[in-house]
């Protein structure tokens, strides 16, 4: 259950992140700061997915 509830929170975060990237505008990638927040947020974004769809599947096979 735990990983569950860190996964939901970690791709909420990161969902979130990537919604407000798309309404702030299109990022400029020649800036370094912009593309180590967009990398950050997909790779929060995608640890939050495997934690949940990890946890889920414990939860099933138990």
């Amino acid at each position: 259950m735990k990983k569950i509830s860190i996964g939901a929170f970690l791709g909420t975060v990161g969902a979130l992140g990537i919604l407000l990237n798309f309404l702030m505008g299109p990022a400029n990638l020649g800036r370094i700061l912009d593309f180590l927040i967009g990398f950050s947020l997909g790779i929060l974004t995608g640890l939050g997915a495997i934690l949940s769809i990890s946890g889920l599947l414990e939860r099933r096979s138990a």
